[in-house]
């Protein structure tokens, strides 16, 4: 890493800070010795072994004022599968990415989730695989295939997710950098209580990351329209996620609580199977 390509002058840190949708909270910028540190710390963090746990917890989303809670269940597995890395295989950019395993576990994964509003009241199961999505509504007795995506589940079940599940599967086990997708920070400020905030672009769109001391993402924002705030357990693996977007000039909130980290070498093969009934209507989203 250089000075040229990581360092910006004071003087133009008002201008490089409205590019890059970046705004600063402290006096002064952090020295870029302790930025490129952190930043190798977060870079190793994330490459550590992923936690792929059975997670349960409550999840609350919908409009501010008036959201609903859930209790959810949400476990995954490895899958033998075509890989998903490009010919160099996924290697998010960083200030300096010469640490970073480009082998660890990526998108790869079959991933089972279930929601539900109460004892036995299931309101909705899915699986996700390889970009695919089936979704069942047992109450509606209807089911949903194709393409996943963030809109998807947010017009299906009002959830607003910052990403795509196996991202947020990714996330939640641990591997903090590929899940969010971060390439090479093009500047840092000085945030609260010693944070970090590095700002960046991706696909034309301005990103703000904020790292605690510990080099733990605390806060995730997309230009500005999606921000993320995260909190962690003793282990420093995810407990707490509460984000806020604009939804069609309504703010939309989603809470998810990480109550519970089981295991999910005792899961039997067949826990990733989801059958649709033959009663059900089944509709395509690709349509």
């Amino acid at each position: 890493m250089t000075k040229t390509k990581f360092f910006l002058p004071l003087i133009g840190l008002a201008l490089a800070a409205a590019l890059c949708g970046c705004s600063p909270k402290g006096a002064s910028i952090v020295p870029e010795s302790e930025a490129d540190t952190r930043w190798q710390a977060f870079i190793h963090r994330s490459s550590r072994p992923a936690a792929y746990d059975v997670l349960s917890g409550s999840l609350r989303f919908g409009p501010t004022n008036d959201t609903r809670r859930v209790t959810y269940l949400l476990w995954s597995s490895a899958i033998e599968a075509p890989s998903l890395l490009d010919d160099q295989g996924h290697e998010p950019a960083g200030l300096d990415d010469a640490d970073f395993d480009a082998k660890a576990p990526d998108n790869a994964r079959t991933i089972r989730l279930e929601v539900n509003a109460g004892v036995g009241a299931n309101i909705a199961k899915a699986v996700f695989e390889n970009g695919q999505m089936l979704l069942v509504l047992p109450k509606d007795q209807k089911a949903y295939a194709g393409a996943e995506t963030p809109d998807t589940l947010r017009r299906l079940l009002g959830l607003p997710l910052p990403m795509r599940m196996n991202r947020l599967n990714d996330f939640l086990a641990g591997r903090y950098l590929s899940a969010l997708d971060v390439p090479a920070p093009e500047r840092y400020l000085t945030g609260g209580n010693g944070n970090i905030i590095y700002c960046y672009k991706s696909n034309g769109r301005n990103y703000e990351l904020e790292l605690d001391p510990k080099a733990l993402p605390v806060r995730w924002s997309v230009e500005g329209r999606w921000s993320l705030n995260m909190a962690y357990d003793e282990k420093e693996l995810p407990r707490r996620l509460d984000g806020t977007m604009e939804s069609d000039s309504t703010e939309m909130r989603m809470v998810l609580l990480v109550k519970e980290r089981r295991s999910a070498g005792s899961l039997p093969e067949t826990s990733m199977r989801l059958d649709v009934p033959a009663s059900f209507a089944v509709y395509s989203l690709d349509q």
